[in-house]
Order: structure tokens, then C-alpha cells, then sequence
């Protein structure tokens, strides 16, 4: 079983009776320090003290398991990380997507609803251009992000 393995399985199991969930685990095969990256998430969203304590957990369990230094990092996916999973998208109900299409093509919009593997955007007014409702399949997204607004 390789490392990476390893770590899913020991933070899967870490979460199993928490509303957390997996957004990414990177693992780095780096000759001078490895470093373990994990990005949690929850519908309700997760809390620096909540990612603390998953990783004095995980640390503890590491340690056993990998001989040589490491870095461990677990936190939440930063404000300007990739929406990937549909309960992502639900959490951001509301917000402004800059959208990229698998097809190259971009939408900027609010996110008004998420169903079922589909989700509605309402895209922004321009000039001349009145804004228009849109429904996507998540298959048609290639990255989604939220919009940050300090307005």
C-alpha cells in the first residue's frame, strides 16, 4: 500500500463519525522532507480548531508510519480553491462562480440552485447584454470558483 493510500485510509477513518469530508490529500515523495497535505471540508464548513485537532490525531498516526522528517498540513480549501464536489456547490448557494466550461467557453454568475448534478447560474448584466439564466451539469464544468467580493 503506498503512503498515499495509507494516509486516505487513516483519515477516512479519523472522519468517519464527523460531518467532514475529503476535498484533496496530496502527498509529496520529496527526498529531503515529505510533506502531507489534506484539505477538509463540511457542509456547515470546518474551523481551524476542528483541522488542529484531526491533525494532532493524524500526526500521532504518521509518525508510526512514515521513518523520516515530515511536513503535515490539514486545513480547509482556501477561498480561491476549485469547487469539486456537488455539496460544494450547494455550501456556495448564493455567491458569484467564475465558471471555465470544458469547452473553453467562461461564465460569470450567481449561483441561484444546485440539483441532482446540475446547477443554475444567473449570469451578470453587461452592457446591451441582459443577464439570463443558465443550467449546467457538473460534467460540463471544468473549474469553478467563487467570486470574492470585499463590496
Amino acid at each position: 500500500m503506498s503512503l498515499k493510500d495509507t494516509v486516505i485510509k487513516l483519515v477516512e477513518d479519523l472522519i468517519r463519525d464527523t460531518d467532514y469530508y475529503v476535498v484533496e490529500i496530496a502527498v509529496s515523495d520529496s527526498k529531503i522532507r515529505r510533506k502531507v497535505s489534506i484539505f477538509l471540508d463540511s457542509d456547515a464548513g470546518i474551523t481551524i480548531d476542528q483541522c488542529t485537532e484531526v491533525s494532532r490525531k493524524l500526526g500521532l498516526q504518521l509518525e508510526e508510519v512514515i521513518d523520516e522528517a515530515f511536513t503535515l498540513e490539514v486545513s480547509s480549501p482556501g477561498a480561491d480553491s476549485p469547487l469539486k464536489f456537488e455539496r460544494q456547490y450547494v455550501k456556495n448557494i448564493g455567491r458569484s462562480l467564475k465558471i471555465l466550461k470544458v469547452d473553453g467557453s467562461e461564465i460569470k454568475g450567481k449561483l441561484v440552485s444546485v440539483e441532482n448534478g446540475s446547477i443554475t447560474i444567473e449570469t451578470e448584466a453587461k452592457k446591451k447584454v441582459k443577464s439570463e439564466t443558465v443550467a449546467l451539469s457538473l460534467d460540463e464544468i471544468k473549474e469553478a470558483k467563487v467570486i470574492i467580493s470585499f463590496k
